[in-house]
């Protein structure tokens, strides 16, 4: 593990040392979300990223009411390393004012804890094991309606407004042992039984909303992005915020490759059923993201 942290840290110090270089000799290169094209092609970008955020909120599983409250360290130590864990990914094509994206977040968590309590005449123990996905795929187009000038930011800045729809997925397994042993007169005596629960819901949230692009130097962007949606279609509402800062790190074999960093945030509210098959997810995804972005 120590080896590869190494080389990790290598190859990204070198990427940055002759993307500096290239800057410097005065290459303007685009990156970030904002592929362009001079010559009429369509240009393409793809992005492998991380996103660790904090979980809020509430849910309504069976008709019983639950509070979320999820920090990394929880997602992290339970991520489902039997299948693949998690996979993120952004790719966008984009020909002139016009851009098709597509955004992808999966990731799978498992989780067991055995339990045991005592009585006077009993003793009641168990194991209890979970395994939750979630998906959410993202797709829609944006279109560019104006740039210029950014006072603000000294830099050249492009007013994007997209539209799209969100598909959620959430699948859940819950399954559980027990046994109780009784003592009575000094004999045990035991019953065991063995259940498990599971469900899956889905449900599609149209979106609307806009992306401001802001070169502020060579190979250096700052991006936000923000959209709204549900509509009572899917969810009852939805949010997104998104901001990143972007700069080229190098090229590989003719390909651009940009870092970036930032912070991403993602709400929805989402219902269906009544009395105990009721289902509620009112919950904020927020946290940090970082990630690298091809060109092609």
């Amino acid at each position: 593990m120590k080896h590869r942290l190494k080389a990790a840290v290598l190859i990204i110090a070198s990427c940055t040392v002759v993307g500096s270089a290239v800057s410097a000799g005065g290459a303007e290169l685009s990156h970030g979300s904002s592929p362009t094209t001079e010559d009429g092609n369509w240009s393409v970008i793809f992005t492998t990223y991380g996103w660790i955020p904090w979980l809020s909120g509430n849910t309504v599983i069976k008709g019983r009411s639950f509070d979320v409250s999820v920090d990394p360290s929880d997602l992290l130590g339970h991520l489902d390393w039997s299948t693949l864990p998690a996979w993120m990914s952004y790719a966008e094509a984009r020909r002139g004012p016009v851009g098709l994206f597509n955004d992808i977040v999966y990731a799978s968590f498992s989780g067991s804890k055995g339990f045991a309590k005592d009585g006077e005449h009993a003793t009641f123990s168990g194991h209890i094991s979970a395994d939750y996905t979630q998906v959410t795929v993202e797709a829609g187009g944006a279109y560019e309606i104006w740039q210029g000038r950014n006072p603000v930011l000294m830099g050249t800045s492009v007013f994007d407004v997209l539209a799209g729809a969100r598909y959620w997925h959430q699948d859940s397994v819950v399954s559980a042992d027990s046994v109780t042993t009784l003592n009575v007169a000094g004999l045990e005596f035991e019953n065991g039984r063995w259940f498990a629960k599971s469900g899956s819901v889905n449900w599609v949230d149209p979106f609307v909303g806009a992306r401001l692009r802001n070169k502020i130097g060579p190979g250096e962007e700052l991006d936000v992005r923000a959209d709204f949606g549900g509509f009572g279609v899917g969810s009852d509402f939805s949010w997104q915020v998104l901001a990143t800062y972007n700069w080229q790190m190098c090229i590989l074999d003719g390909h651009v490759l940009d870092g970036y960093v930032g912070y991403r945030a993602l709400s929805v509210d989402y219902s269906q059923g009544s009395g105990t098959s009721r289902y509620e997810y009112n919950v904020l995804q927020q946290g940090p993201v970082v990630g690298t972005t091809l060109h092609f």
